[in-house]
C-alpha cells in the first residue's frame, strides 16, 4: 500500500503543477543544446586559426626593402595655405609724445608743446624784409608775396619769422608780465594764460625759422584781403594757416589766423585736402608707411 500511495502523491504533484515537469525538462534540454553550440564554435574557430597559420608559413618571405609611406589620407578640412594663415599684430599706431620720432623730410619737422625742437635741426637764418627766415623758404616765401603784389594785394607783410629760444623767453616773460599788470592775474595765471598763444621756450616752430607771421598779428587779419588770398593761393607755395580753429584741441594753441608754416607744396595741398593740422598729417603719414 505505501508504494501506492507515494505514486498517487506524485502524480497529483504533477497535476497540481501543471506543464511545470515539461518546463523543467526542456530548460534543461535547451542547456544542452547552447552548450553543443559553443562547443561547435569554438572548434570552428580553432579550424580557422590553423588555416589562417598555414597560409602565413605558405606565404613567400617579405623583401627586405623599405617600405614606401603611404599616401596621406585627405583630411576633411584643408590646412590653412600661407594666405589665410593668421596675421600677425599690426603695429601699434604712432602717437605724439616725447618720444616722438621726426620724418625725414625737414620740411614736416613738428615743434609743438609736447615735441622739443630737436637738438640737430639746422637753421640758416636769412633776412627777409626786417625779419629772419629760414634760408630754404626765402625763395618759395617771395615768390609768394610777389604773386599777391601782382593779384593787387599790397598790404601784406612779415611781422614776425624766426626766433631763438632767447627770443622766445623773452616774449614769454613780457606777456606774463602784462597779464599781471593789466589783468591782476597771479604769475601762474599769466604764465597759463600766455602759453595759450605763446608757446615755451624749446617749443616754439617759430625756432624753425619755417613759421610766418602776417601784418598786426591780431586776429582782424582775417577780415583783410591779404588774408584772403593766403587762404587761396598760399598752399601753391607750400604754405598753410598752422592753427586752424576747429584744431585747437589738437595743436594745443588758441587759433591763429596769422600764423602761416611751411610745409612744401604737396604736403600744403594734401593737409588742406585732408583738412588736417600738421600733427595730424605726420601721423597720417607715419601710419601710411
Amino acid at each position: 500500500m505505501e508504494p501506492k500511495w507515494k505514486e498517487i502523491i506524485l502524480r497529483e504533484k504533477e497535476k497540481a503543477a501543471g506543464t511545470g515537469g515539461r518546463s523543467r525538462k526542456n530548460g534543461i534540454y535547451a542547456v544542452v543544446q547552447r552548450r553543443q553550440a559553443v562547443t561547435g564554435l569554438s572548434v570552428a574557430f580553432g579550424i580557422l586559426i590553423a588555416l589562417g597559420i598555414t597560409a602565413m608559413l605558405a606565404a613567400p618571405h617579405m623583401s627586405d626593402a623599405p617600405i614606401q609611406a603611404a599616401a596621406p589620407v585627405a583630411q576633411e578640412t584643408a590646412a590653412p595655405s600661407e594666405a589665410s594663415a593668421v596675421p600677425s599684430a599690426a603695429p601699434a599706431p604712432a602717437v605724439i609724445d616725447e618720444n616722438y620720432v621726426q620724418l625725414e623730410d625737414w620740411a614736416l619737422v613738428l615743434v609743438n608743446d609736447t615735441v622739443a625742437l630737436p637738438a640737430d635741426f639746422e637753421v640758416a637764418p636769412t633776412l627777409y624784409g626786417s625779419e629772419q627766415v629760414n634760408s630754404k623758404i626765402y625763395s618759395a616765401l617771395s615768390d609768394m608775396l610777389a604773386a599777391a603784389a601782382a593779384d593787387g594785394i599790397q598790404d601784406i607783410w612779415v611781422a614776425s619769422a624766426y626766433r631763438s629760444v632767447e627770443d622766445q623767453e623773452s616774449i614769454l616773460e613780457s606777456a606774463i608780465q602784462n597779464r599781471m599788470r593789466d589783468y591782476g592775474m597771479t604769475r601762474e595765471e599769466a604764465e597759463q594764460n600766455a602759453l595759450l598763444t605763446i608757446q615755451e621756450p624749446g617749443h616754439s616752430e617759430h625756432h624753425t625759422g619755417l613759421a610766418v607771421d602776417f601784418n598786426n598779428v591780431a586776429s582782424d587779419f582775417e577780415e583783410t584781403d591779404a588774408y584772403a588770398w593766403l587762404m587761396e593761393n598760399a598752399e601753391n607755395y607750400g604754405f598753410v594757416k598752422r592753427y586752424p580753429a576747429d584744431k585747437e584741441d589738437i595743436t594745443g594753441i588758441d587759433y591763429e589766423c596769422w600764423h602761416f608754416r611751411y610745409v612744401g607744396r604737396d604736403n600744403a595741398i594734401a593737409m588742406n585736402d585732408l583738412n588736417m593740422c600738421l600733427e595730424e598729417y605726420v601721423l597720417y603719414l607715419k601710419n601710411q608707411a
